[in-house]
């Protein structure tokens, strides 16, 4: 017999599954970003994160290195992964807003002893940096960061012939926030700033960053490139990175961009990673509150901790919806300035670490759970 349903049980989805995740706290420390790394090239990921190289599969922790403790802050506030030298092992590309750096900490091998440093910049307070393909060549190697002074040259990196070199898009910079993607659709990488674009030349290096005013965004996080809704025009996932909001930009051509809300149920979405963490094919997001971020200051910040992914989905009419799943809430776990996704057991799911004022905290993804 087949079974009619009636015309409104159309209208309606099944509630998305859970993900289970084991939570384990790595260091009770400060520190504002981690990342994953093969640090002594044994073929496990390990953890870097301030001073510290923390080694996989017990976190055994090295120091490899000094960061200076300022005003409740490691100042660290990115740590960049690559292999910068192509020497084998991976090295570690840092920022710090008090220490007005972004520098080069290279991997001696094996992870072993105190790494050695070379400063790129020293002029400006940096409030965080992305690890970009900016000259388009399918190599996410070279850094973007995100000065915290207007008058600083919006500017990114490269590691060639033996030295860090600077590459000036404009003058100046153009708020807090920073990102990188094919805005256009032209297969070229553009940067992204809360108060516009910048179109990426044919000659990253040596042509000229066209830039369109399109938008003013606010004091805004990592800037993603993503299309959201689908219908082939790259859209931006943000967030405001000390007030309430995560949201998407709808790019509906034409230089004219829609905000479209995901959340503002809670503040200081600072760092905020997109990454597929049920396996559908479609990039999720993953964040979660940042602990004080400025010391007691900020919209919220005295309100309960809270760790997140939203799972990209569409309702019954195909308009993209962000699911709200809650992984931790209300302990001392956070989103920090940084958190990195990656399958570190080998079990074909994403897991992720994120630090924070509070501690150090690593995510195992358990699947999906009902």
């Amino acid at each position: 017999m087949l079974l009619r349903l009636a015309p409104f049980a159309l209208l309606f989805i099944s509630r998305p599954a859970e993900i289970g995740f084991d939570q384990k706290m790595i260091d009770a420390g400060a520190a504002e970003a981690a990342a994953f790394a093969d640090v002594n090239r044994d073929g496990k990921l390990d953890i870097v994160a301030g001073e510290y190289w923390y080694q996989a599969p017990l976190w055994t922790p090295h120091r490899f290195r000094e960061i200076p403790f300022l005003n409740n802050y490691i100042d660290d506030f990115s740590d960049l992964v690559a292999d910068y030298d192509g020497d084998g092992a991976e090295d570690v590309v840092s920022c710090g807003w008090f220490s007005k750096n972004v520098s080069f900490w290279k991997n001696p091998g094996r992870g072993q002893g105190t790494w050695a440093k070379t400063d790129m910049e020293t002029r400006f307070n940096v409030e965080f940096a992305f690890l970009v393909d900016a000259d388009s060549d399918g190599k996410a190697l070279e850094i973007l960061p995100q000065f915290g002074n207007k008058n600083a040259p919006l500017t990114w990196y490269e590691y060639k012939g033996g030295a860090w070199k600077a590459n000036v898009v404009s003058p100046q910079s153009y708020g807090h926030g920073i990102g990188a993607g094919d805005v256009n659709g032209d297969k070229r990488v553009d940067i992204v700033t809360p108060k516009g674009w910048f179109e990426a030349p044919a000659d990253a290096r040596g042509g000229q960053w066209v830039y369109h005013e399109d938008f003013d965004l606010g004091d805004t996080g990592f800037l993603h490139v993503l299309d959201v809704n689908g219908d082939g025009k790259p859209d931006l996932v943000t967030s405001l990175a000390h007030n309430y909001g995560i949201f998407w930009m709808e790019n509906q051509g034409g230089g004219k961009w829609v905000k479209r809300l995901i959340d503002d149920s809670w503040s200081q979405a600072h760092a905020v990673t997109l990454a597929d963490l049920n396996g559908d094919g479609r990039p999720d997001l993953v964040t979660g509150k940042r602990y004080m971020a400025h010391n007691g200051k900020d919209p919220g910040e005295r309100e309960p901790l809270g760790v997140y992914w939203y799972e990209n989905v569409k309702d019954e009419k195909g308009t993209p919806v962000f699911v709200r799943h809650v992984i931790d809430y209300s302990t001392r776990a956070g989103g920090g300035m940084q958190i990195s996704v990656a399958d570190y057991d080998g079990d074909k799911r994403p897991d992720f670490v994120a630090g924070g004022k509070a501690g150090l905290f690593l995510y195992r993804n358990l699947g999906q759970k009902r």
